[in-house]
């Protein structure tokens, strides 16, 4: 009989009444979209506040948050780097 369910068993062992892997998926992907929207929405609000309260704000909270997560800075300040690099070298071509 294992030899019958294949690799993975826990697909085949799930009763009919719950969802299906695409149907997983799917879910999944919407949540994803949810999550995004949200992202996008609070940086909308963030944009619309620096631009109602000037790039000094801006400056000091970005200073606040290096100093209070740097390694996280660090990080994202390498990922952007690496996307623009990526960018203009495509631009290049």
């Amino acid at each position: 009989m294992e030899s019958e369910r294949g690799m993975d068993p826990g697909l085949n062992d799930m009763p009919r009444d719950q969802a299906t892997p695409t149907e997983t998926v799917k879910a999944g992907l919407g949540r994803a979209g949810a999550y995004v929207k949200d992202a996008v929405e609070r940086t909308r609000e963030k944009v619309a506040s620096y631009r109602e309260d000037g790039i000094e704000q801006a400056s000091r909270q970005i200073v606040e948050y290096v100093r209070s997560q740097p390694k996280t800075a660090l990080l994202i300040a390498s990922g952007v780097g690496l996307v623009v690099g990526v960018l203009l070298s495509l631009g290049r071509k």
